[in-house]
């Protein structure tokens, strides 16, 4: 952002402006949005949106990182909420839960999904990243408490970005010939195998 709102008015202008931009690539789709658009969306004027940010690709970098980390905290209240549960139905639940949080908000994340290589190495990502690896460390610490860190911290980080991969791939992507279902019971089958395949 040019300029971080530091009084409640200006933080509603700019909520006003991601819940805009928002919309707006739900229903236009990403590389339709302009900051025209935004602005007759948010009733917020173009002078104003660029005295917070410098163009539209920096609204939506914005965005993503307010909605990377809403993922990320939801994330990980589910699953230290859930202390009850074997790891099975763990995995299960969070594979859910993130099918559905991609279907929120109108299709906003399967657009932006789409064009996900641009955003990438973004501060969103890197925020996504760190949420979904300190869920994996802690849930596979409570499960194996014999491994050491090192064996968390590789088996979160291969875990994590193969069950991203393929679930960005497959919203991204519907030439898949996998059912959704089909594809929740083959990701929690491959977790579950990896994690057992090293027990010592």
């Amino acid at each position: 952002m040019r300029k971080r709102p530091q009084q409640q008015r200006a933080k509603l202008v700019v909520d006003s402006i991601l819940e805009a931009t928002l919309i707006c690539i739900s229903e236009m789709g990403l590389d339709q949005v302009t900051t025209p658009k935004i602005s007759e969306k948010s009733g917020v004027s173009v002078g104003s949106i660029y005295q917070y940010f410098e163009n539209k690709d920096q609204i939506i970098l914005e965005l993503l990182r307010r909605k990377s980390e809403n993922l990320g905290l939801s994330l990980k209240a589910l699953a230290m909420n859930q202390e009850e549960m074997d790891l099975k139905t763990l995995v299960d639940v969070s594979l859910q839960f993130g099918f559905d949080v991609m279907r929120e908000d109108n299709g906003f994340f399967f657009e932006v999904l789409k064009h996900w290589h641009g955003y990438n190495n973004s501060e969103a990502a890197k925020v996504l990243e760190k949420h979904f690896f300190e869920v994996g460390l802690y849930v596979f610490n409570r499960f194996y408490r014999h491994w050491d860190f090192e064996t968390l911290k590789h088996k979160s980080f291969v875990i994590i970005n193969s069950t991203l991969f393929t679930m960005m791939r497959f919203v991204s992507n519907n030439d898949f010939l996998i059912s959704e279902q089909q594809l929740k019971r083959e990701l929690s089958a491959m977790i579950l195998s990896y994690l057992d395949s090293d027990k010592s």
